[in-house]
């Protein structure tokens, strides 16, 4: 007896929803939010928090204690990847490979490997924070402390958002530093790129761009402890 996996590429796995059981489509369309809706809702959130650091820096000019109240408050933000950021660092793409096959019932013979799986960026984004990279962003989403990197049936997602191959990692730090942990043998893009070259690219960059983390942050279950005097 034998086992045989068949994985799917983001070029069938739309055409592919409607051979799902409808009860399972429908958890899987309600698991992700729109990518139009969330544009929106991002740009929206953008011009508010950029309004926002505007008035506090305005505020902050009136006298030197509000300045030094106002220079923690955007430390604390950039702490909570609730700001833009640039500055050196690198970028690493993944994408799946050519030789996935279609993913269509019956085509089974393309290697697992030959995907990429939410684990993939997982561990890659963990290997960018231990290589202490200050800022990391997924196809253009900020890894924020309330983030999550998962799949819902065959669909990778960042933030509750989908996304698809190729897939462009951003992360700011010290360019050699990061490049020598994405290198390193044995690493999560050795691995990577043992199954084929093809799948993994990186690059060093003298500057780039990284959004702020425009997801939910409301806190509803948890709360600073007042100090007892």
């Amino acid at each position: 007896a034998f086992v045989a996996l068949a994985w799917v590429t983001e070029d069938n796995r739309q055409s592919r929803m409607r051979l799902l059981p409808p009860d399972q489509s429908v958890r899987i369309k309600e698991g992700a939010i729109d990518i139009d809706s969330y544009q929106e809702l991002t740009t929206e959130v953008s011009k508010l928090r950029d309004e926002k650091t505007k008035l506090e820096n305005a505020l902050a000019g009136t006298n030197s204690q509000t300045k030094a109240l106002n220079d923690s408050l955007q430390d604390a933000k950039i702490f909570a990847c609730l700001t833009d950021l640039e500055g050196p660092g690198v970028v690493v793409s993944l994408r799946d490979s050519p030789r996935a096959g279609t993913g269509m019932p019956g085509d089974v013979s393309v290697s697992p490997d030959a995907v990429i799986h939410d684990t993939d960026v997982l561990r890659v984004v963990n290997e960018l924070f231990n290589a202490s990279a200050e800022a990391v962003a997924v196809n253009e989403h900020r890894i924020s402390p309330r983030s999550s990197i998962r799949c819902v049936g065959s669909t990778v997602l960042i933030n509750d958002v989908k996304i698809s191959s190729p897939i462009e990692i951003r992360a700011i730090g010290d360019p050699a530093t990061i490049m020598g942990a994405m290198n390193m043998p044995g690493g999560v893009l050795h691995e990577i790129r043992s199954s084929d070259p093809a799948m993994v690219s990186i690059e060093k960059r003298a500057r780039m761009m990284v959004k702020a983390y425009a997801g939910p942050t409301e806190v509803r279950f948890s709360k600073v402890p007042v100090l007892k005097k």
